[in-house]
């Protein structure tokens, strides 16, 4: 008997089978398109190709729901990542597409308010995660949606206000249309909702500009300086290790009307917060100061390190805080070029810290955007440097630098990381920078991924190419694993680059992880986020899943002791509905783990075929319940395949707490001096098939004290309508009768379904039920 972690040694080949039009292609966009470029491209083919705008045209209808089904697709994440695994085969399992597309003039004036406007970025949950939740970057988000008038009437309004505050703080905006979970995790409860971030506040005021504008402010980054003249030797000496950057100084006296608003300074201290220093001299009280540059009024910039005098200082000629924050990024310092440190970075194996570097082939412009990347950088132990591969051949040649330009980091604890985004955003950056330098993740050359192979250390290995964009998802998910995972190491290997070595482990989809430890491995195709890479991990290091041989399967399975249960997979590894299962099977397993007469296998059916023949399996995946009391059973076909499914269609064949009932509610609980709980439900409704193992669980937990059922009111619609049942799932609690006197039929309703919580009030009612006992003693 030996375990199995899904897949043997990198062993599955993924089928990409694509019923119809590749989605990406009928949308004209490329793989890499993120939701903003997927919306817009929708909204363009549905002005041109929507039925009503072509009302003679038959086939208008049938090629308009093709458009609608590939952009639902690819705006869904799950769905998305399926499509870009299995293609349209992988859908089959999840999508339930309803086709309800609106109508040509709601895409003309309703549909992506936001995504012509650059100043504004629209989130998803994997943006909202990566670059709000987890950063402490100024963010003020619309919460909107799409179908509410009221968020149309403020478009206009937040436009202005991103325009007016770009590059003070981050502005943002999440169609809760698109993705109501999200919203409402972030306690949005109406439209619109303007949200300033990390702090989670809300605005509160009346939604005009100058008001909006006035509350962003309280919360952005930069601190604007009064200097006096007690402050003249920061400009005499050519270092202060307090303030190391240049300054921005706004003149000012009492009449002139050169000054700069309050407004205006504070803006530009957030924008050039980290670059410069941004202060005001009052020339009526502070001579001396004012004296030394020979100014009363106006606005100049200065760098007490340079060869100019405070007197030659440059003159800024504007009072718009945009064309200032230009003109004074002209005069920062470029990021410095790094030639004769760069063999010795590269070749150290232990650095004093991090360092960032652009390669590139020859010598570069003044680049503003670079510029601020040193500020967005936001811990001290990484430098930022510039280095020309045309004076560094070797270098680049030995880094593989084939295309230019291209970022590495060069990690403090060893080896280095190639960034493969997008190059012109500055914020990506500086966020991989971040990511990266707190990350064990390594790049593995050719010697190193051999070592590793053979080390017998635990290694998670990531076969990737830089050009498919699920690998570059996946990357800044393993960027994180650290924290989720410890103790493992974690590398990456580029197929581009090795394509050889990449063909003789059999990798035969990107990308593909490989977890290794000693002789043990496993492997799965694939982009996962960063949960899921850690549920596999748990998975390969402790197996709940058993990999089953003839022989293991007659000893285990059907010679099995009575009261023991078996649940097994019988699966292909090429199979690519099979490879979507195994996940969810593993995850069924774990949360079914507690049980222990319940035990799970799965079986290769390509290596046994002769096993699978006589048990008569004839399709993969098939799930074969052996249970004790029944005949083996096969999991439904045309049920989902998901955890939550495959549970509660087991628990029906095991030993429960919960009874089934119908008609006979009436007289089993509402005559019984006992008390109940019931649970209401529908099978179709997916909150009842998530809640069906939370409330076995609590029945569990109250064995011997409270009585448990469960009631379909897809089967008895009438008791459901008496006890005044309207949603589902609903739960009741029933006290007991008294005194021979029937209960009520409609009980306690429990409006939860979260177990502690419900645990807590079925609690409380017990108590109230002593406190009644006693009183009547």
């Amino acid at each position: 008997m030996h375990f199995i972690f899904i897949s043997q040694f990198l062993s599955f080949l993924v089928i990409l089978c694509i019923s119809g039009e590749d989605f990406y292609h009928l949308l004209g966009i490329s793989r890499e398109a993120d939701n903003k470029a997927i919306r817009r491209a929708f909204k363009k083919l549905a002005l041109i190709k929507h039925p009503d705008k072509n009302p003679n045209d038959d086939n208008a209808q049938k090629e308009f729901v093709k458009i609608y089904r590939a952009y639902e697709v690819l705006m869904d994440e799950e769905l998305r990542k399926k499509y870009d695994q299995y293609g349209e085969e992988g859908l089959s399992d999840n999508f339930r597409g309803n086709y309800q597309y609106q109508s040509w003039q709601f895409y003309k004036d309703n549909f992506g308010i936001y995504d012509e406007d650059k100043e504004i970025v629209t989130l998803s949950r994997s943006d909202f995660e990566r670059t709000v939740s987890e950063t402490d970057e100024i963010w003020f988000i619309n919460f909107y949606s799409t179908f509410c008038s009221h968020c149309h009437q403020l478009a206009p309004t937040w436009r202005k206000f991103a325009q007016e505050m770009e590059d003070v703080l981050r502005i943002g905006a999440v169609n809760c249309a698109e993705d109501p979970m999200l919203c409402h995790s972030q306690g949005v409860m109406g439209y619109p909702s303007l949200v300033i971030y990390p702090h989670r506040h809300f605005f509160r005021g009346e939604r005009q500009l100058k008001q909006i504008v006035a509350f962003a402010m309280e919360y952005v980054t930069g601190v604007v300086l009064q200097l006096t003249d007690s402050d003249i030797d920061l400009f005499k000496m050519k270092k202060n290790e307090k303030y190391t950057n240049g300054w921005l100084l706004d003149f000012c006296e009492q009449r002139s009307d050169d000054c700069l608003s309050e407004l205006n300074r504070k803006k530009l201290a957030a924008n050039l917060h980290g670059l410069v220093n941004v202060a005001k001299v009052n020339c009526d009280e502070s001579l001396e100061l004012c004296t030394l540059f020979g100014r009363k009024s106006g606005m100049i910039y200065f760098r007490p390190d340079d060869e100019r005098k405070p007197s030659e200082a440059w003159t800024i000629n504007s009072l718009d805080f945009k064309e200032i924050a230009a003109t004074v990024l002209n005069y920062v310092p470029d990021l410095p070029y790094i030639d004769k440190m760069l063999e010795k970075i590269v070749e150290a194996e232990i650095r004093d810290h991090s360092f960032l570097i652009r390669f590139d082939s020859g010598k570069m412009d003044n680049n503003i955007d670079l510029k601020k990347l040193l500020a967005k950088v936001t811990t001290n132990e990484i430098e930022v440097y510039l280095a020309d591969c045309s004076k560094a051949k070797d270098i680049c040649e030995n880094l593989k630098l084939t295309k230019l330009p291209k970022w590495v980091l060069f990690k403090k604890q060893g080896s280095y990381e190639i960034y493969h985004g997008k190059m012109e955003t500055i914020h990506d950056i500086a966020q991989f920078a971040t990511e990266s330098h707190s990350s064990p993740l390594v790049t593995l050359t050719l010697e190193t991924y051999t070592s590793a192979i053979n080390s017998g250390d635990e290694w998670l290995i990531d076969y990737y190419a830089p050009w498919c964009p699920p690998c570059l998802r996946l990357l800044k998910e393993l960027r994180r694993l650290h924290n989720y995972v410890e103790n493992i190491k974690i590398g990456t290997f580029d197929c581009d680059q090795h394509g050889d070595i990449c063909k003789k482990a059999n990798i035969n989809a990107y990308p593909n992880i490989l977890w290794r430890s000693g002789d043990r491995y496993s492997a799965r195709a694939g982009y996962l986020d960063v949960s899921a890479i850690a549920e596999f991990i748990e998975d390969a290091r402790n197996p709940i899943v058993v990999s089953l041989s003839p022989s293991d399967f007659d000893s285990l399975v059907l010679d099995r002791k009575q009261g023991t249960v078996w649940l097994v997979d019988f699966y292909a590894p090429w199979c690519g509905p099979c490879n979507q299962l195994a996940p969810e099977y593993k995850k069924l397993a774990r949360n079914m783990r507690m049980k222990e007469f319940i035990h799970f296998g799965m079986v290769d059916c390509d290596h046994h075929r002769h096993l699978c023949k006589n048990l008569g399996i004839q399709s993969y995946p098939t799930i074969r319940l052996y249970s004790s009391g029944f005949v083996p059973m096969d999991y439904p076909s045309n049920w989902w395949r998901d955890h939550r499914s495959m549970e509660v269609w087991l628990r029906n064949y095991l030993p429960s707490k919960v009874i089934i009932m119908g008609s006979d509610l009436f007289a089993k609980v509402l005559n019984d001096d006992e008390p109940w709980l019931i649970d209401f439900f529908v099978t179709w409704c997916s909150h009842c098939i998530e809640f069906a193992p939370v409330f076995e669980h609590i029945a569990e937990i109250f064995e011997g004290r409270v009585k448990f059922a469960k009631v379909d009111c897809g089967l008895w619609p009438n008791v459901c309508q008496n006890v005044g049942v309207t949603v589902y799932p609903t739960v009741r609690f029933y006290s007991g009768s008294r005194g021979n006197h029937i209960q009520i039929a409609n009980g306690v309703h429990i409006e939860s379904q979260n177990a502690d919580t419900i645990i807590h009030q079925v609690e409380n009612e017990l108590t109230k039920i002593d406190l009644l006992y006693k009183t009547e003693l």
